[in-house]
């Protein structure tokens, strides 16, 4: 199966938890990665990418509580007009996406009463607007919370690395299995 993951991190040499992720699956899977931080405004390349992926998988850290800043201006710069929307539809329509989130803070602090003042399901509806207006098949969210690295924040590294590897587990697994349920 042809699965391309998009990575929306701006810079891996400052990630603990998507570096890591992303180094598994490289080891464990032949998946193709792209990283938006590397987009250099060839669109062509990158729209031909997600034409050639039976599936998708965009992989990124919650910055306040969406994707980062480059994951955003890869989406402005890639889903252009007549490709990912227009009045002829979308080239991407039905293809098969998988969101693969990590997060610092802790699932509570995704409440009305916690620090981010609603569940995370607020803000994802956001964050795939995108996707969904391209018309691509959500498959699944992966989101992992407590993923802080940083001692100064609270943070442990041990801890990051050890819940990076059951991240990268899931996502595999649900690419095993799920997206087996959907392609056939």
């Amino acid at each position: 199966m042809n699965v391309l993951v998009i990575n929306g991190h701006p810079n891996l040499d400052k990630s603990f938890a998507n570096a890591e992720i992303l180094k598994l699956l490289e080891q464990r899977t032949d998946w193709s990665v792209a990283h938006a931080a590397d987009f250099a405004g060839d669109i062509k390349t990158e729209q031909q990418r997600l034409l050639d992926a039976e599936l998708i998988i965009v992989q990124f850290p919650l910055y306040w509580s969406t994707f980062p800043a480059v994951m955003k201006e890869w989406i402005d710069q890639v889903f252009t007009y007549g490709f990912a929307f227009g009045p002829d539809g979308s080239q991407l329509k039905g293809k098969k996406l998988l969101f693969s989130i990590t997060a610092g803070a802790t699932a509570e602090s995704y409440s009305e009463t916690g620090f981010n003042f609603m569940p995370l399901e607020n803000y994802q509806r956001s964050f795939e607007h995108a996707f969904k207006a391209a018309e691509m098949d959500i498959l699944d969210t992966v989101v992992t919370f407590e993923m802080n690295a940083i001692p100064e924040e609270g943070g442990d590294v041990e801890k990051t690395i050890a819940l990076a590897h059951q991240h990268a587990n899931q996502i595999i697994f649900a690419v095993k299995n799920t997206v087996n349920a959907h392609i056939g």
